[in-house]
């Protein structure tokens, strides 16, 4: 393309490309229409197979179906000279793999201020049955009002709707490598656990300025995630919260099933943390107002958060789960029970919806799960969250909320020491 070219006789390009990115380029443009600075990407099919050219469109088509304040607005989809073409809104900011180059070590409050938003983004993309599939920090912008944007959906997927999953064959291996999650490199299937495994990388390459894996060879890294979690964040940086420190451990589990289940569940254990923000200079311009209203618009999601659309489960369907998860534990199985309760939480959300008695119980059944396995703060952790949600549906004073603070102040007390 050249400078001054004029696509869908309207969008003007620049003097000069932002970036050529294998067959593509991105281009700034005005919207000589509504007289407004855009950003358009642009691929060449000629030198792209079939399969190459349908990605791009469908790249396009997942990120307008995500109507979300954390993911740009995708104006427009066209050809130009036999070159198809996107029109997305112009993001201005700093992307978090700079912010970590130029500004390390992140203070602890933006580290949880963006996963938060980015949580609320997740959240947002669960709720279509979206998977982004490549969170790390070069996908994500930092505006200077404090608001995080998520970019690039290129390899996103919906697992339930073939017109998008089919395009990305079963068992390819896709992401990148350590921040795509162990289940990616063995190119088994991708769920939102996925998504949090790369947002536990990111959030971990922020508060370390490093990523959580390292190695001589990409052999020896892949060795590394599929095997061995790294080492915790507080080790190379002591002033990393206990909470924060915990969660990011989680998070980067090798086992799906070991991490946090939804976004929603992140969200509640980052956002507390996102107080006192301090200024980044030449980076965020309002650190003290913008991100806590952005955050609190976004990020205010309910505990378990599920598609309407999804069909109601049956109560034949939710108790063999509860029993199941019975059975486990009586049988010292208490890795699979914490996910069969897990299991029967979204069951019993999605028939009596999240502040019923039974999903509350089968929240704490899980938490508790967790207790003969040694993992005291993760227990702790989900058993806060759920205080929370009782406290904001029932108040501080309800017998249930009373009784939960028991139960905490109780294993809280019981917990070995450095665990």
């Amino acid at each position: 393309m050249v400078a001054g070219a004029l696509l869908g006789g309207r969008y003007e390009l620049g003097r000069f490309p932002l970036a050529h990115k294998g067959m593509g380029e991105v281009w700034p443009a005005d919207d000589t229409l509504l007289d407004r600075a855009v950003i358009v990407k642009l691929v060449d099919a000629a030198a792209m197979d079939l399969a190459g050219v349908r990605r791009f469109r469908r790249e396009a088509l997942l990120t307008a179906r995500l109507d979300h304040p954390g993911v740009p607005a995708v104006y427009d989809l066209g050809e130009h000279d036999g070159r198809p073409y996107v029109v997305i809104e112009k993001i201005a900011g700093t992307d978090l793999k700079d912010l970590i180059a130029e500004q390390s070590p992140v203070p602890v409050a933006w580290v949880a201020a963006i996963g938060a938003q980015i949580c609320g983004v997740l959240v947002a993309a669960d709720h279509i049955g979206l998977i982004h599939r490549d969170i790390k920090p070069s996908n994500v912008m930092l505006h200077p009002s404090g608001a995080v944007k998520v970019l690039d959906f290129g390899l996103a997927t919906m697992p339930d709707d073939d017109r998008y999953s089919r395009i990305t064959l079963s068992g390819q291996s896709v992401g990148t490598l350590g921040y795509m999650a162990p289940e990616q490199i063995s190119g088994g299937p991708a769920d939102q656990r996925t998504d949090l495994y790369g947002l536990g990388a990111t959030l971990y390459d922020l508060l370390t300025a490093r990523p959580p894996f390292d190695g001589a060879t990409t052999l020896t890294m892949v060795r590394h995630q599929l095997s061995t979690p790294p080492p915790r964040p507080v080790q190379f940086r002591p002033d990393v919260p206990d909470t924060l420190d915990d969660l990011v451990h989680a998070l980067l589990a090798t086992d799906p099933a070991d991490r946090p289940a939804t976004a929603a569940e992140v969200y509640a254990t980052l956002a507390p943390l996102a107080r006192e923000l301090p200024p980044i200079p030449g980076v965020v311009d309002d650190p003290t107002g913008a991100v806590q209203a952005y955050a609190a618009i976004v990020g205010r999601v309910p505990a378990q958060w599920r598609t309407p659309a999804a069909r109601p489960a049956k109560d034949d369907e939710a108790e063999p789960t509860a029993a199941r998860a019975e059975r486990l534990e009586a049988d010292g199985e208490h890795r699979a029970a914490a996910r069969h309760w897990r299991r029967l939480v979204e069951l019993r959300t999605r028939r009596h919806g999240a502040d019923d008695h039974r999903v509350v119980e089968a929240r704490l059944r899980a938490a508790r799960a967790h207790l003969p396995l040694g993992e005291y703060d993760r227990a702790l952790r989900l058993m806060h969250a759920v205080l929370d949600d009782l406290i904001r549906a029932r108040g501080p004073e309800a017998a249930v909320v009373r009784d939960l603070r028991r139960e905490i102040a109780t294993v809280s007390t019981q917990r070995p020491a450095g665990r």
